[in-house]
């Protein structure tokens, strides 16, 4: 389903992406880790065409999303550290919106459904500007359950939750792959990040250190001798 060829990215002269290429298939759900500033988040803009790279090639359904129209980037969603919302509108109307964006027309039964899963149906109808980081971080997430994509690229789901709110995300994130989807998520747990993916890349470099399934043999010490 996505193929990455040769991303380069430099900053300010700085190479950040040297060379980066990996393929991802239908039911991959693969966590992306790495040290802090390896360019982890920096690579899955460019994945969703926010970033353009200094060089490669990113093919999404066999189409270059990087040197074709917008279109051929339907199905693709990704959620990154901004919120992405709307201060003055509610969560609801946040939700019927940006589905509308993504062409998408849920039914008003379905959003409050969707809100009551995350527990926030007592602020449904509260503008998200007072909304603490965690429920921002919930409603982001509820986006996922209302939209249709293919590919997911999203960027520390954990950030801003507490415990049980973890657990939740945790379960939510299993549910979502249905076989015929890519999920591509940064996370800096290591443990919970092998235990939700069924495969790993690791950045080290900026490069792929590692690509490997993630119940493989020897694979958590070789991580953590990367990372440490």
């Amino acid at each position: 389903m996505l193929s990455v060829s040769n991303i380069v990215k430099s900053f300010n002269y700085k190479k950040i992406l040297n060379d980066i290429t990996f393929s991802l298939s239908n039911g991959d759900t693969v966590a992306l880790l790495g040290k802090n500033g390896v360019g982890k988040s920096t690579l899955l803009r460019i994945i969703a065409k926010i970033n353009a790279p200094d060089n490669g090639d990113v093919f999404f359904q066999n189409k270059n999303i990087l040197k074709s129209k917008s279109s051929t980037r339907q199905g693709i969603y990704y959620c990154g550290h901004a919120p992405g919302l709307y201060p003055s509108l509610t969560a609801e109307e946040n939700l019927h919106y940006f589905s509308l964006f993504h062409q998408c027309n849920p039914s008003l039964t379905l959003i409050q459904t969707t809100l009551k899963d995350y527990e926030l149906s007592n602020a449904m109808n509260k503008p998200v500007k007072i909304f603490s980081q965690g429920m921002m971080q919930r409603l982001k997430l509820a986006f996922i359950e209302i939209i249709n994509w293919k590919l997911l690229l999203i960027d520390e789901p954990f950030s801003g939750l507490d415990i049980s709110g973890n657990d939740f995300v945790q379960q939510k994130i299993s549910s979502w792959q249905n076989g015929e989807r890519v999920i591509l998520f940064v996370d800096h747990n290591l443990d919970r990040a092998v235990d939700i993916s069924s495969r790993v890349l690791l950045m080290d470099k900026g490069k792929i250190a590692i690509d490997e399934k993630s119940n493989a043999n020897g694979l958590f010490d070789k991580i953590t001798r990367l990372m440490h």
